[in-house]
C-alpha cells in the first residue's frame, strides 16, 4: 500500500529526483545476532529493497558505529560488514551525527565512516575532525544538486574538534549553513537527529526550528530519534517529516530494558519524495513493519492503514496547534517514567559519575514533567482504590 500525502498543485518545473527517507538504522543486538553480515548475504531488507531502489538519493540514520568490537562491551555495535548490506539495499547517503555514533570513542566512528564510504554511501552530519564533518553532502541527480546538511541534538561534549566526531545540533549553526549553502544547490535538505522518543507529537521547540529552517531555504527537513513516526508539514512546496521513527531496531536493546509503545516502535514509513528545482513536487508514504525475527517488510494493507491514519491524525493536529497540550501530556507519561528507571539502573550499579553527569542537566521544566508525573501517577492509584 502507497498513500500520497501530497501533492503541488502546479506540475514539476523540468527535471525531478526522488529521495527515498527513512528513520533509525540500528543493527546491533539481536538484529546483529539474528543476522551476521559476516556469515553470507543478509535478506534484514530483501521485501523493501525495490522501494528504496526506486529513488535517485536513498536517505537514513545509521545509528550503529559499525566497528570492530572493543574488549568488553558489545552494545549498540554491529560489525562492519553491515556497509556492504546497506549499499546493496540501496542506500546512499547516511546520517552519522547521532547520539551513539560514539560509543566506541573517535576511532571507531572513522572506521565506520569508512567502511560506509567505502561502499559507495556518503557519510553525512560526521568525519574526521570537526570541518570536516561540517561539510555539506552535494549529490547531483538529472541535473539538479541536491545539498545535505547533518546534525545531531546529543548534548554530548565532543573535546577535541581535530578528533573524528560529529556535528551537535545548534540552531543558529543551522541557520548559517542553510544560508550558505542554498545559493549553491537546487534542492536543500537538513537531517536533525532530534525529539522526544516515543511521543506521538514533535516538541514545539523543534518544530519550530524546523519552520524557521523552511523559511531560510530549506526544502526539506528529515527529523529522526524518536523511534516512532510523528506527523509531517507541507506548506508551499517545502516539507518537514517531524520524526522517521525506526526502520531497523532490536527495541529491547539498552540498559534499562523499558520498551514503551513497542507497537509503534515496530512501525514506520519509507518516505518517497519527489523534488524539483521549485522544491517538493508530490509526497507519498509505504508504510512497514519490522517482523519477529527482525526483517523489514511493507505493511499488511490493515496495519498500513492504522499507520497512515495515525500519522495523518498527527500531521492535523500540528497543523491547528492541538498537538501541543498533547506533547506535553506524553512527555510527563512516557518520558519521565523512563528517566526514572534508568536512574535507578545505575543507582544498583553505583555510576556515580554517570548519575552527577545527568543529575547536572536537570533544569525547571524537567522538575514540572517530574511534578506532573507523580500526580498521573497517584491519579492512577487512586482509581484503583
Amino acid at each position: 500500500m502507497q498513500a500520497t500525502l501530497y501533492s503541488r498543485p502546479d506540475p514539476a518545473a523540468g527535471a525531478t529526483c526522488r529521495l527515498v527517507a527513512v528513520g533509525d538504522l540500528m543493527l546491533s543486538g539481536e538484529v546483529s545476532r539474528r543476522h551476521p553480515p559476516d556469515r553470507g548475504p543478509v535478506h534484514l531488507f530483501d521485501d523493501v529493497a525495490p522501494i528504496l531502489r526506486s529513488g535517485d538519493i536513498v536517505f537514513g540514520n545509521l545509528e550503529t558505529p559499525l566497528c570492530d568490537p572493543p574488549v568488553k562491551r558489545t552494545m549498540f555495535r554491529a560489525h562492519p560488514a553491515f556497509a556492504q548490506t546497506l549499499a546493496t539495499a540501496g542506500f546512499n547517503v547516511l546520517s552519522l551525527a547521532n547520539n551513539h555514533i560514539l560509543e566506541y570513542g573517535p576511532d571507531s566512528l572513522q572506521q565506520c565512516a569508512r567502511v560506509v564510504s567505502e561502499c559507495g554511501i556518503a557519510v553525512l552530519g560526521a568525519g574526521e575532525n570537526q570541518a570536516a564533518a561540517c561539510r555539506p553532502v552535494i549529490v547531483n541527480r538529472h541535473g539538479l544538486r541536491v545539498g545535505f546538511l547533518g546534525f545531531g541534538r546529543t548534548l554530548q561534549t565532543q573535546k577535541d574538534p581535530s578528533r573524528p566526531g560529529f556535528v551537535e545540533w545548534d540552531e543558529d549553526l543551522a541557520v548559517r549553513e542553510v544560508r550558505d549553502l542554498k545559493g549553491s544547490v537546487d534542492i536543500l535538505v537538513v537531517s536533525i537527529h532530534i525529539g522526544y522518543m516515543w511521543l506521538d507529537y514533535p516538541s514545539p521547540e523543534f518544530k519550530a526550528a524546523a519552520d524557521r529552517l523552511l523559511a531560510e531555504g530549506a526544502h526539506v527537513v528529515l527529523m529522526h530519534h524518536a523511534h516512532v513516526l510523528q506527523g509531517y508539514q507541507v506548506r508551499d512546496g517545502r516539507l518537514a517529516i517531524f520524526n522517521l521513527g525506526n526502520f531497523i531496531a532490536d527495541i529491547t536493546e539498552g540498559e534499562t530494558r523499558v520498551e514503551p509503545v513497542p507497537e509503534l516502535q515496530i512501525e514506520s514509513a519509507v518516505f518517497l519524495i519527489d523534488l524539483d528545482r521549485r522544491g517538493v513536487v508530490a509526497v507519498a508514504a509505504v508504510p512497514i513493519v519490522m517482523t519477529p525475527d527482525l526483517r523489514v517488510v511493507v505493511a499488511p494493507d490493515e496495519h498500513a492503514r492504522r499507520i497512515i491514519d495515525r500519522n495523518e491524525r498527527i500531521a492535523r493536529e500540528i497543523e491547528s496547534g492541538a498537538y501541543r497540550s498533547g506533547f506535553w501530556r506524553q512527555r510527563a507519561e512516557l518520558n519521565t517514567g523512563h528517566t526514572l528507571d534508568w536512574l535507578v539502573v545505575h543507582l544498583r550499579n553505583r555510576d556515580w559519575r554517570e548519575l552527577g553527569t545527568n543529575l547536572a542537566k536537570t533544569r525547571p521544566h524537567h522538575l514540572a514533567m517530574l511534578a506532573r508525573y507523580a500526580v498521573g501517577r497517584l491519579e492512577t492509584l487512586w482509581k484503583r482504590l
